[in-house]
């Protein structure tokens, strides 16, 4: 059956003329084509030889300058002191009797998941029922229907099931193994047997059962899933730390910071603890200025005008740069870059229909802060779906959309360019509804410079698209994109006057900054503002970054981004398919650095994350090492 369904839709005529439309005698003969891959050399040859990649990526300096340093130098001769302590710390951790337990209980699981979830629930359910029994008192009807439910729980120790069978028999396990082609063993190795269970690990089980039920009965239910979750993620994160990543990926635009920043806070500890996870391969070369940019944010924290309150917003740059170290480490594998596709698509995609259900269901009325009524009285809706603002949403969809751009050319089986296709379609509607011309513009450069590098062919078809565009846009968005850079408009007048104001502050504090955050910036702009524009940031992320940390904040961020790119584009010129993935991700840095042009693209801890995992990300692939022949290894498949 499904043979048939995948040889019925590929010899659609829609497919047909998909696929006669990206077939490669089409396009590589004409001369235009011929004339953009021309450009696109240029363009690299010219970044390759330019005297300022030399300036940024001259990989001797940093190795001069970390061992001449007198602050670097002594902090690397206790290295092997600091390790010996953090093995020490690693051994107590793994012996101590939480994560043995967890462990056990996973492997149980594994083998046997309904036997051991009889082992932690039997005991779990009858310590709740003996509590309510001694200090509640229960019905005699209520106390047999509990006695029988615990009965029901016994028998199912005597269900041998393996976890294997059972995820085999699942259809939707189907469904998503089928699509995705994850050929990874459901069973992980060196798990423990059913028959090597011990007498001691099954009473161990029914300890934690006994714990669970007691946490259960004294607590509101809340806060026992907030511990008991806690709990249990902090020992599976740290015996697998890609799963603290994995998640931080999926819940970032989803949940709320504080969840996201304790699981990516977690995850760097397990990181740091397991010697398994070091740099093998020398420091990449974009880490020592994020580490720059790490310590003027603290001492503009220390030095703050608005000290408090810049002390508060400072733990959230330790996050990033945690986040930016994890990122650079885990992602050397090709399977955690492929599970956090499968993470990121499934999260864009939740997303993006909660916007389109927004606009087109429930029509959440637009504030007036976010458009110009007067210039677009038809705009009655901007979607942002969980992320506040429809600013944040474009930003956090224009990072992500060019990822997806690349992994469509990486995947060669066509029921995931089919799925993959289907992310990318609805996350580009969305982002056309939350309106932000800046995210548009960012996207637009993010895919012009995709096409230069990697694929010409979506240059010639966004040409043909836009020529026939008008025909079919809503006029509202039309009117949207004619209004990109009218001075008639109230928010780009606006923003020249802010930004004229930001530019007067520099003058007076381009070395030190005002201190992170944006009440520092609030204190000092009132002092420099015109015609009453009053603003909480610079709409310019690196006049920001400017004014909160002094100019060597914004040349640390310069710096490791010319840093990160010129090590990256080595990378994307290579004949491997996940190069398309690695372009994706470069060109959506770049797009964003673009949009910070316009607006301050950092102004939502969600999408500073994205920005430094992300970079993690891009720094990382470089590092993957590939088999001799890599136009034939097919790296994602």
């Amino acid at each position: 059956m499904e043979n048939n369904l995948s040889s019925l839709i590929q010899n659609s005529i829609i497919i047909n003329i998909l696929k006669r439309l990206f077939q490669s005698s089409l396009y590589e003969n004409s001369s235009f084509y011929k004339a953009l891959r021309k450009l696109g050399d240029v363009v690299l040859k010219a970044f390759r030889n330019s005297g300022l990649r030399a300036i940024f990526t001259y990989r001797n300096w940093d190795n001069e300058a970390i061992e001449n340093s007198k602050i670097i130098s002594p902090v690397l001769r206790l290295s092997h002191l600091i390790n010996t302590l953090i093995d020490l710390a690693n051994d107590a951790i793994k012996s101590s009797f939480l994560v043995e337990t967890v462990l056990k209980a996973i492997n149980t699981f594994i083998q046997t998941p309904l036997i051991a979830t009889a082992y932690i629930f039997l005991p779990s359910s009858f310590a709740v029922l003996a509590l309510k029994v001694f200090l509640e008192g229960l019905a005699v009807k209520t106390l047999v229907s509990q006695i029988l439910f615990l009965c029901a729980i016994f028998f199912i120790l005597y269900s041998t099931a393996s976890l294997d069978s059972i995820l085999g028999s699942s259809i939707i396990y189907k469904v998503v193994d089928w699509i995705f082609d994850t050929n990874d063993k459901r069973i992980p190795e060196n798990q423990t047997s059913l028959s090597e269970i011990s007498v001691r690990d099954k009473r161990v089980l029914a300890l934690l059962g006994i714990f669970i039920g007691i946490l259960y009965y004294f607590l509101t239910k809340t806060i026992f899933i907030k511990i008991f979750g806690a709990l249990c993620g902090s020992v599976l994160i740290y015996l697998w730390p890609a799963i603290g990543l994995y998640l931080a990926g999926f819940l970032l635009p989803l949940a709320p910071t504080t969840y996201t920043a304790g699981i990516i806070g977690i995850t760097f500890l397990a990181v740091v603890l397991n010697d398994k996870y070091r740099f093998k391969d020398g420091m990449p070369a974009n880490v020592l200025p994020a580490i720059l940019f790490l310590i003027t944010a603290v001492i503009a924290a220390i030095f703050s005008i608005a000290r408090g309150d810049s002390l508060k917003v400072l733990p959230l740059y330790l996050i990033y740069f945690m986040l930016f170290y994890i990122s650079q480490i885990l992602f050397r594998n090709p399977k955690t870059i492929k599970r956090m596709l499968i993470a990121l698509a499934m999260s864009v995609l939740a997303i993006s229909l909660m916007g389109i259900y927004q606009y087109f269901f429930v029509k959440v009325p637009t504030a007036a802060a976010w458009v110009d009524v007067k210039q677009f009285p038809e705009l009655e809706t901007r979607v942002y779906a969980t992320l506040e603002n429809p600013n944040v949403l474009g930003e956090y969809l224009g990072l992500t959309i060019p990822i997806f751009l690349g992994l469509f050319f990486a995947v060669d089986k066509f029921r995931q360019k089919v799925v993959v296709l289907g992310v990318l379609g609805l996350s580009f509607l969305c982002l056309i509804l939350t309106f932000s011309r800046g995210a548009w513009l960012g996207l637009a450069a993010s895919v012009v410079i995709f096409s230069l590098l990697k694929a010409p062919v979506i240059l010639i078809l966004i040409i043909a698209a836009a020529a026939v565009a008008p025909a079919f846009l809503p006029s509202v968005v039309y009117e949207r994109i004619a209004s990109i850079g009218s001075l008639e408009d109230s928010s780009n007048l606006y923003r020249l006057t802010i930004w004229t104001a930001a530019l007067r502050m520099f003058k007076d504090y381009w070395l030190t900054g005002v201190g992170l955050g944006s009440t520092a910036f609030a204190l000092v702009y009132r002092n420099y503002m015109i015609a009453g524009a009053s603003a909480v940031h610079a709409h310019n992320l690196y006049l920001q970054i400017s004014l909160e940390m002094g100019i060597i904040g914004v040349f640390a961020l310069i710096w490791m981004a010319f840093r990160g790119f010129s090590q990256a584009l080595s990378s994307i010129e290579r004949p491997w398919k996940m190069s398309y993935v690695l372009a994706g991700i470069a060109t959506g840095l770049l797009g964003h650095l673009f949009h910070g042009l316009f607006d301050y693209v950092w102004y939502s801890p969600r999408i500073v994350m994205a920005f430094w995992m992300l970079s993690g990300m891009m720094s990382a692939m470089t590092y993957i090492k590939l088999p001799d022949d890599t136009a034939k290894e097919e790296i994602l498949q």
